[in-house]
C-alpha cells in the first residue's frame, strides 16, 4: 500500500472507488494468504504429526503412523490467519483511501524529527559522529518500524533457541542419566518361583567371575503410585545405603547434594514428584507386591523413568514385608557388547535366571531415536528464517521507499552505493542488536515451554538452556539479517535520482 500511494491517488482521481481500490490489495493479499494456507495445511497434517510421533516413539514402539485430515482444524487454523491478514490489509488500505487524492497522489511527507533523550547528554551526544546521530534519529523517528522489526527478529532469535534448546535438552537427559547418574553395566533379573539354592548359585557365579566387578542385591518390582492428583507406573528397589552408590548416584534436584539414603521414608525421583504433587515429608499410597502408604524423604535428579529406591530397614517396617532380593544390578570390567553378551549366556543358562539387560543398548536405542531430532530443529531454523527474511525484506523495501527522496538526496550529494547502503544498514544492525538481545530473553521461556509441554510422563528432559543454543540463534539471525541487507543493496543502487527527486511534481 505504501509504495503504490501514487498510484491509489491517480485511480481515486481518475474516478475509481474506494471499494474498487481496495479490491486490488484485498485480492493480493488474499490469494497469498488462501496459498500460504493450502501449503501449511498440508505441511502441517503430514510434519508436524510425524515430529510428534517419532517424539513419542523414544519411549514407545509404534507403528507408522497413519494420517487422518481434520477439516475443522484446518479451518479454524485457516479462518484464523486469514482474519489478521486481511484485517491488516482492510486497517492500512483503509486508512490510505480516507486521504484526499491530491494528498495521495503527492509523496508521503516524511515524518517529523523530534529531540531525542540522548541529546540532553551532551557529553555523549557530541562524541556520536554525526552520520551514526542521523541513524539513531531515524531509528527512534519510525517507532512502529523500530517495534516491528525488534519483535519479528526477537521471534525469529527465539525459534532458534528453542530449537537448539531442545536438542540440547534431549541429549543431556541421555547423556545425564546414563553416563553420570546410572553406573551399572546390566541387570540380571531372578524368576518369581526361585529357590534359595538357585540364587545361592547366581551369587557364587557373579562373585567368582573375575569380569564381574561388583553386584549389588536388590529386591526390585513394579508398583502403582496413588495420590488424590495422580496415579502411575514406578520400579520399586529396595536396595543397602551403602551399596546404591556403587551403581546409581542420587543428588538433590534442588541444590545438587549427595543424598545419602536412611530408614525413615522413600526416595523418588523430580518427574515423580511433580506428577504426583508431592514433596519432602508427604505421604502416597504404594500398590504393588505390597500396599501401604509411604513417606517421602527425598527427592533426586532423574530423567527417564520413575525409581523409587528404599532401605531394606524402612521396606519392612513401612510395608511389613521382607525384601528378599530377586536382581542384581551388576558392574562389569567391560561393558562392550562380547563381553556382556558372554556373561549373559552362561547366566541365562541357570535355573531361576529370568532375564538379563545391558544398560548400553538402553542408552543407544535412546541415542539413536534422538537422531530425529536433528531434523525438526532443521524445520525450526526455516520457519525462524523465513519469519526473518518476511519481516526483514517487508521492513526494508517499506524504509527505501518512504526514504525515496532521502537516498536520492545523498547521492546527488556524493555518497557512493556502498556509503548509502551503509547510511541504511546501520540502523538494521542497531535494530537486529536489540532483536537477538530480546529473542534470547523469550526464547529461553520458550524453550522451557516446550520442555514442559513435549515432555511424557515417564521421561524429564533437562530445563535449562545450552549456551552454545544462545550463540548460534545469534549467529543464524545475524546472517538471515546480512542476507536481507545486500538484496536491499541492490535496491538501493537501482534508485533513480532524477524520478525521485521529480516524484514530488
Amino acid at each position: 500500500v505504501d509504495e503504490q500511494r501514487t498510484q491509489a491517488g491517480v485511480l481515486k482521481a481518475m474516478g475509481y472507488s474506494n471499494g474498487a481500490i481496495f479490491l486490488v490489495y484485498f485480492l493480493y493479499a488474499g490469494s497469498a494468504s488462501v496459498l500460504g494456507c493450502v501449503v501449511g495445511i498440508a505441511a502441517g497434517s503430514y510434519f508436524l504429526p510425524k515430529m510428534i510421533w517419532q517424539g513419542y516413539n523414544i519411549m514407545y514402539g509404534f507403528t507408522d503412523i497413519l494420517y487422518a485430515f481434520d477439516w475443522p482444524l484446518a479451518l479454524l487454523s485457516a479462518g484464523a490467519y486469514l482474519l489478521c491478514a486481511l484485517g491488516t490489509t482492510w486497517y492500512v488500505a483503509h486508512a490510505e483511501l480516507q486521504r484526499p487524492a491530491a494528498e495521495l497522489i503527492r509523496p508521503k511527507a516524511p515524518k517529523a524529527g523530534k529531540r531525542i533523550l540522548l541529546e540532553r547528554l551532551p557529553g555523549l551526544w557530541n562524541r556520536i559522529p554525526f552520520l551514526h546521530k542521523v541513524s539513531i534519529r531515524n531509528i527512534l523517528r519510525y517507532k512502529k518500524r523500530m517495534i516491528m522489526m525488534i519483535i519479528g527478529i526477537g521471534g525469529c532469535t527465539a525459534l532458534i533457541i528453542a530449537g537448539f534448546g531442545m536438542r540440547s535438552s534431549l541429549l543431556f537427559t541421555m547423556s545425564r542419566q546414563y553416563d553420570e547418574l546410572f553406573h551399572y553395566s546390566a541387570q540380571v533379573t531372578l524368576a518369581d518361583n526361585a529357590l534359595p539354592e538357585e540364587r545361592a548359585a547366581v551369587e557364587d557365579f557373579l562373585a567368582g567371575d573375575s569380569r564381574v566387578v561388583n553386584y549389588i542385591p536388590c529386591a526390585a518390582s513394579s508398583a502403582t503410585v496413588v495420590t488424590p492428583s495422580y496415579s502411575t507406573t514406578a520400579y520399586v528397589e529396595v536396595m543397602a545405603s551403602d551399596e546404591i552408590g556403587k551403581v546409581v548416584d542420587l543428588f538433590d534436584y534442588k541444590s545438587g547434594d549427595p543424598i545419602r539414603m536412611g530408614d525413615e521414608g522413600v526416595y523418588i525421583d523430580q518427574k515423580l514428584s511433580e506428577l504426583l504433587k508431592v514433596s519432602v515429608g508427604d505421604t502416597f499410597f504404594l500398590d504393588g507386591d505390597v500396599r501401604g502408604d509411604v513417606t517421602v524423604a527425598g527427592i533426586y535428579e532423574h530423567y527417564t523413568g520413575h525409581f523409587i529406591y528404599m532401605t531394606p530397614g524402612y521396606y519392612e517396617n513401612a510395608l511389613h514385608a521382607d525384601g528378599e532380593p530377586n536382581a542384581y544390578l551388576l558392574n562389569f570390567t567391560s561393558d562392550d557388547t562380547d563381553t556382556c553378551n558372554a556373561i549373559f549366556e552362561k547366566l541365562l543358562d541357570m535355573s531361576g535366571v529370568a532375564t538379563t539387560s545391558r544398560m548400553r543398548d538402553t542408552q543407544d536405542t535412546y541415542m539413536h531415536s534422538m537422531e530425529r531430532v536433528d531434523f525438526v530443529v532443521v524445520i525450526i531454523i526455516l520457519a525462524a528464517a523465513a519469519l526473518a527474511m518476511v519481516v526483514l525484506f517487508n521492513l526494508s523495501n517499506i524504509n527505501i521507499t518512504e526514504r525515496q527522496r532521502e537516498l536520492a538526496t545523498i547521492k546527488l550529494l556524493g555518497f557512493y552505493d556502498g556509503e548509502v547502503s551503509a547510511y541504511v544498514y546501520r540502523e538494521n544492525i542497531v535494530l537486529t542488536l536489540f532483536g537477538i538481545l530480546l529473542g534470547c530473553f523469550m526464547g529461553h521461556w520458550l524453550h522451557i515451554y516446550l520442555v514442559r509441554s513435549t515432555e511424557i510422563d515417564l521421561m524429564m528432559f533437562g530445563r535449562q538452556t545450552a549456551p552454545s543454543a544462545y550463540v548460534y540463534a545469534a549467529i543464524l539471525t545475524a546472517l538471515f539479517s546480512l542476507l536481507v541487507n545486500v538484496l536491499a543493496h541492490f535496491r538501493m543502487k537501482k534508485i533513480d535520482m532524477v524520478e525521485s527527486l521529480k516524484s514530488a511534481e
